[in-house]
């Protein structure tokens, strides 16, 4: 569960940080189109693994479920960060 959930901590780090506006609030370089491509891809490419994770016991409806509350706790996490580096700048 925890490896779960770091990978879709991890997915969405790197989607939001694909964007130039949270890149500014951590005082991240500015990347070139290409490079915010590949941040993005590269964040759906860990939530997809996460997926395949947890599809791989077989109970579909019960794995589903997992993984959304999964993508949930990460995803309330990293938006609860970019708010209140937000709010410190």
């Amino acid at each position: 569960m925890m490896l779960l959930w770091l990978l879709c901590l991890a997915g969405f780090t790197l989607l939001s940080l694909a964007m130039p506006r949270y890149r500014r609030l951590f005082g991240l370089r500015h990347l070139s189109a290409r490079a915010e491509r590949i941040w993005r891809l590269s964040g759906f490419a860990l939530l997809l693994l996460s997926l395949l994770l947890v599809l791989q016991r077989q109970q579909l409806a019960e794995d589903l479920v997992t993984w959304f509350g999964i993508l949930t706790m990460a995803a309330l996490l990293v938006a609860l960060v970019l708010a209140y580096r937000q709010h410190k700048s």
